[in-house]
């Protein structure tokens, strides 16, 4: 047989068969010319940054769609996509977003097991445990260290904005006040919007979504860059610290992942330098290990919640390492962020309104999530390459929220007060003389343009330093302060009414707003501080009933206003403080869908044990009424984003165990003999965009499978063979793996690369390459040294539900499927694993009525009855049913 006729080229094979992003430069889609897939190879270049310069047919496509109607925008605003599913089943793309699917890559999470490696695997040093221990630890230290820096700048910031407009709101008037914070609050954003934007557009936003992509293995450009993380830092200060309704939670979980990716690989392309430390880590298993850790750090240092972290990284079914508590214990904060030093007594009552609660978080999650998904597509139609456009938007929302925070709480009077509790005590402090306790509240509430308070002369002897506010304005106190302040106010226990239900909702309105808004904009920020807010509105709206219902039934402690359950009452947890915690928890949960991690969290955040099972309660409850009706948030946004996410477990409508992998593989295969031309290799990367190739070689019955090879090692692989002597080279010695597998880290030397390759397929002359001489690829080279032998493979019959945990369990990117001979048939990727995919498949086989008990049954007793006739032996009526089963398919 010749070599030509081993070549098992597909001109026609679907590029969904594998990964179709180009490995060296990931432009160009597929231009079918006389029956034959051919590409523009000019698109194989580098790409210009985006941040920098657009393409101009993208500028008019822009232009276009902007010169529309804004009926159309509003129109698409809500119906475009599908964003309201059920998180039971698969998400629905589009025509044009099942296009947008082929520009990611997915990645290995194990390096490609060939001899070059085990070469290289083998001078390693196996037992050495220490520098891994070391770089958790610095990984650990570094995320702390970087968060202390980053929340000390957001309070800086802050604290002086609200420290000089507190003084002129009482010093002059609320228009002064107004036009100081609209210039210092604007500007903040102005700068974090043009960093991100200008500098490195992948630093918008948290973050976390990416971060998890990546986490399932998926690939997405820059967003470990050390660009991304000085701009992320820099941004989020700006952004939060201005009042925007943002948090620095998320970045900072992004932030741990990009600094355990910079540590672990020790070089950055960015900068051009590489440290040559802990090279045997620069691989990609290793790499995610590492970013797995740093994503944990990067929650514990967010929260002080290092054990919330962990439970963070398991519950997005990621695999953790032993030494990873290390790290995490290095980079947690040692105070509680949001403590609550009132410590209430449980009760089995309190599981009713923990429901009811969760009940009112998950529709409301419903609402933010649906519009959140309707603004991220909105966002993209209209402001996609209208850089100034996007530098705009962060800043008139500022204004807005400058205004309404600035003018909101004039609507609202100075409500008296004359008793206030220390946060630990059981008992409020009141003036001398007082004895009709109307309002018990907080020493540190805002006056706004209200009076003065009491002086410390005037308070009992015991309380220390203080000060008991005779007027406060209930709306400033919790909106023109940092998201921090407003949620230990909303937390606050013993002060049932201290805000009422009208500055409740307004602020929950504004937030609201403010935050689905915010999101996704061009500035770095994060939505767990907003989502605690609002989660904490609602549960302080439900507590405020509770106590009203309480007090229209003439219910309380003696002595304390009506409705109100001191301690030592078995009552005393009937407390808005109380319920706000598990609203915060509630809507949090209804929102990213996580349980028992941020259950954990909010108990390390709080410091408040028993309330965990009413908390957990309701976060439950939340999370079963949003997953009714909508995806997680954070995996939604994937989907809007086109990134091939894969769930937990397949969601359709007939189990995947019944269907087997030849319904969704991947027909007919691009496949290389372990012996191939030059020019037949060349004519494979440059006529198809797939990243890996089965390898196959001539056996008395056939071509067989040996492994796998990938795009990636290929190039390299061509691109050496052509140097002057390379082939002659080759035959002598292998490519090391460290080559194979090197980062090039300098600009000049990926221009360089970038042109090779790009002469490669074009076949013309580079710098030391001989690409342009068509001798030059007459030479033959031997794929053995290079092909990963421990690829995956399984059987036509192989079930498609077994291989999605693989896929899972193993981090997989290709799955080769074979007969059983070892012929290859077809291959998997994740792409065909999506859950429109597998719905496709199981449509297929209802009408062809493959997944029927008859189509299982039947062929087994005919192959039973057709034994019995033959032979009385039962393992051969066994092996002869299997055969008849898999004829159905």
């Amino acid at each position: 047989m010749t070599r030509e006729a081993n070549l098992l080229t597909a001109p026609t094979v679907p590029l969904l068969a594998s990964d179709a992003n180009a490995s060296v430069g990931g432009g160009g889609g597929p231009e079918l010319e006389g029956g034959r897939t051919t590409y523009d190879y000019t698109a194989f270049a580098a790409q210009p940054d985006e941040s920098t310069s657009y393409a101009s047919d993208a500028e008019e496509q822009i232009a276009r769609r902007w010169n529309r109607s804004w009926i159309d925008v509003l129109r698409r605003f809500i119906g475009g996509g599908y964003d309201v599913e059920s998180a039971a089943a698969h998400h629905h793309y589009t025509r044009e977003e099942r296009q947008r699917l082929n520009n990611h890559e997915s990645i290995d999470y194990l390096p490609p097991n060939s001899a070059v490696f085990r070469s290289w695997l083998a001078r390693q040093p196996h037992k050495r445990q220490w520098d891994r221990w070391f770089m958790m630890g610095s990984i650990g230290v570094s995320v702390g260290l970087i968060g202390y820096l980053l929340f000390l700048c957001i309070n800086i910031l802050a604290e002086g904005k609200y420290y000089v407009v507190r003084w002129l709101l009482q010093h002059t008037n609320a228009g002064v006040a107004w036009l100081f914070d609209m210039a210092y609050s604007v500007t903040l954003v102005f700068v974090s919007s043009w960093t991100v934007v200008t500098l490195a557009p992948q630093a918008s936003g948290a973050g976390v979504a990416e971060v998890m992509a990546y986490l399932n293995g998926c690939l997405i450009p820059k967003v470990f860059n050390v660009r991304t993380l000085g701009v992320k830092f820099i941004s989020c200060a700006l952004a939060v610290g201005s009042g925007l309704p943002v948090g620095p939670e998320g970045p900072m979980v992004h932030i741990g992942a990009m600094v355990a990716a910079a540590l672990s690989q020790g070089h950055s392309t960015t900068m051009g330098f590489s440290t040559g430390l802990f090279k045997r880590f620069q691989n990609p298993k290793d790499k995610r290990d590492f970013v797995t850790a740093g994503t944990a750090v990067g929650i514990a240092t967010a929260f002080g919640a290092p054990i919330g972290g962990l439970l963070f990284a398991f519950e997005e079914n990621t695999l953790l390492r032993g030494d990873t508590y290390f790290g995490l214990f290095d980079g947690s904060a040692s105070t509680i962020v949001f403590e609550v030093q009132t410590q209430l007594a449980n009760h089995m009552a309190a599981m009713a309104p923990a429901v009811v609660i969760g009940v009112i978080c998950g529709l409301l999650a419903i609402v933010f999530t649906v519009i959140n998904l309707k603004v991220a597509r909105m966002r993209r139609v209209i402001l996609k390459g209208r850089k100034r456009w996007r530098m705009a938007e962060p800043c008139i929302l500022m204004a807005l929220f400058v205004t309404l925070g600035m003018f909101l709480p004039l609507a609202f009077p100075c409500v008296p007060t004359s008793c206030f509790i220390q946060q630990g005590q059981a008992q409020p402090v009141c003036p001398a003389g007082t004895t009709d306790v109307q309002r018990v509240v907080e020493s540190d509430l805002e006056l706004y343009t209200c009076r003065q308070g009491i002086p410390q002369a005037d308070l009992p002897a015991h309380v220390g330093n203080g000060t008991i506010p005779t007027s406060y304005n209930e709306l400033a106190t919790l909106l023109t302060v940092t998201g921090e302040k407003t949620i230990r106010h909303l937390l606050s226990r013993g002060t049932h009414r201290e805000f009422g239900y009208a500055s409740l909702i307004v602020m929950l309105l504004v937030y609201f707003a403010g935050a689905v808004w915010a999101s996704g904009s061009a500035i770095a920020s994060g939505l767990f501080v907003p989502m605690l807010v609002i989660g904490s509105c609602i549960g302080r709206i439900v507590g405020i009933a509770a106590v009203d219902i309480a007090a229209s039934h003439g219910f309380g402690s003696p002595g304390a206003p009506a409705g109100v359950f001191m301690a030592p009452s078995p009552w005393a947890w009937v407390d808005p403080g109380a319920f706000a915690l598990i609203g915060a928890g509630a809507f949090m949960g209804g929102v990213t869908r996580l349980t028992t991690s941020l259950a954990v969290i909010m108990m390390e955040v709080s410091n408040d044990v028993r309330m965990l099972l009413p908390l957990l309660i309701g976060i439950l409850v939340a999370k079963w009424v949003a997953d009714a009706a909508t995806h997680s948030l954070y995996h939604a946004l994937l989907e809007v984003a086109c990134v091939p996410f894969l769930p937990p477990a397949p969601t359709t409508s007939v189990s995947m165990d019944l269907l087997p992998v030849s319904a969704i593989m991947a027909s007919p295969v691009v496949a290389l003999p372990k012996e191939v031309s030059l020019g037949e290799l060349r004519d494979v990367l440059r006529d198809s965009r797939h990243h890996g190739f089965p390898v196959v070689q001539p056996t008395p019955n056939g071509m067989v499978l040996v492994g796998i090879v990938v795009r990636e090692q290929l190039m390299v692989l061509l691109r050496r063979a052509l140097v002057p002597g390379g082939v002659e080279a080759l035959h002598d010695d292998v490519i090391p793996y460290e080559e194979l597998n090197r980062q090039v880290v300098t600009a000049a030397a990926r221009s360089l690369v970038s042109e090779q390759q790009l002469a490669v397929l074009q076949g013309r002359d580079a710098a030391g390459l001989q690409a342009g001489n068509a001798q030059a690829f007459e030479g033959v080279v031997d794929l053995g040294p290079y092909t990963n032998t421990s690829a995956c493979c399984v059987g036509e019959a192989f079930s498609i539900e077994r291989a999605h945990m693989l896929f899972k369990a193993l981090g997989l990117r290709h799955l080769a499927v074979v007969d059983a001979s070892q012929h290859v048939k077809g291959i998997i990727t994740r792409k065909d694993l999506l859950g429109y995919k597998l719905e496709d498949a199981a449509a297929k086989a209802l009408a062809a009525g493959a997944v029927s008990p008859d189509s299982f049954t039947q062929p087994h007793f005919r192959g039973l009855q057709r034994e019995s006739t033959n032979s009385g032996s039962a393992r051969g009526r066994g092996l002869h049913g299997s055969q008849s089963l898999d004829a159905v398919f």
